[in-house]
């Protein structure tokens, strides 16, 4: 009985106790919080350089390519997909879907989308937009986008 009691005792261990190491692993902590931070920063601000522009695609075809206004201008755009036509409105507000004729509604109930690295997908009918930066300077699209690209 006192050893099943001796062996609980050795089992439990307190969160601080988790926290103890050596000068080392705390160094070792912090370099790796750090870098985690200025690559968090920098990926950040290379999404975000140039006019936010918004790339409509039907699978893999890219269907339209429209920067998003600074003005109070609304472009509309149909993209025929798979299963019928979405309505989708690019304004200063952002890029939305108006209508889709999937049935679950997800891609117009997600809202605007505005910011550079921004997705908005109606999976049924196969029509994805992305908002991207675009530099005119050097006339190609900013990404970071490992899984697509």
């Amino acid at each position: 009985m006192n050893e099943a009691n001796n062996h609980l005792k050795t089992d439990e261990v307190s969160f601080t106790q988790c926290l103890r190491g050596t000068w080392v692993d705390r160094i070792l902590l912090i370099t790796l919080l750090v870098g985690i931070a200025l690559l968090w920063f920098q990926i950040n601000q290379t999404l975000s350089r140039g006019i936010p522009t918004a790339y409509i695609y039907y699978g893999e075809t890219l269907l339209a390519k429209y920067p998003l206004p600074q003005d109070n201008n609304i472009i509309h755009v149909d993209a025929k997909g798979e299963i019928g036509v979405s309505d989708i409105e690019i304004s200063k507000l952002g890029v939305r879907f108006v209508s889709s004729p999937c049935t679950t509604h997800y891609c117009m109930l997600a809202g605007h989308k505005k910011y550079t690295g921004s997705v908005i997908a109606c999976v049924p009918n196969h029509i994805m937009v992305v908002v991207r930066g675009f530099d005119e300077k050097t006339d190609k699209n900013i990404t970071f986008d490992a899984i697509s690209e």
